[in-house]
């Protein structure tokens, strides 16, 4: 499942915080494709929590993104991944 997300604006501080945050959206098991600030403000807080990845947008790859049962992006990271793809298109034309 793909779900796209705001940007993290505030830091979260409790592992505890992000937790409910992802069992509420039932985002158990998930790739979060982030961006730089957001990934700066939510590392802390999820890197403890099981099944669950955070990745830079310059990081996304196709094994992760097959790996994950969720796929969750901030708005910047997939406008970011949108111009990779896009310029990665137009190379091979």
């Amino acid at each position: 499942s793909l779900f796209v997300v705001e940007d993290f604006k505030n830091e979260i501080k409790k592992t505890k915080l992000f937790n409910d945050f992802l069992k509420k959206n039932k985002l158990n098991d998930s790739l979060i494709i982030s961006d730089k600030n957001s990934t700066s403000k939510i590392i802390k807080s999820a890197r403890n929590i099981p099944n669950i990845k955070i990745i830079d947008e310059l990081g996304t790859n196709a094994y992760d993104i097959l790996k994950y049962k969720n796929v969750v992006f901030t708005i910047s990271s997939i406008k970011s991944f949108q111009d990779r793809i896009e310029k990665w298109k137009n190379s091979i034309t």
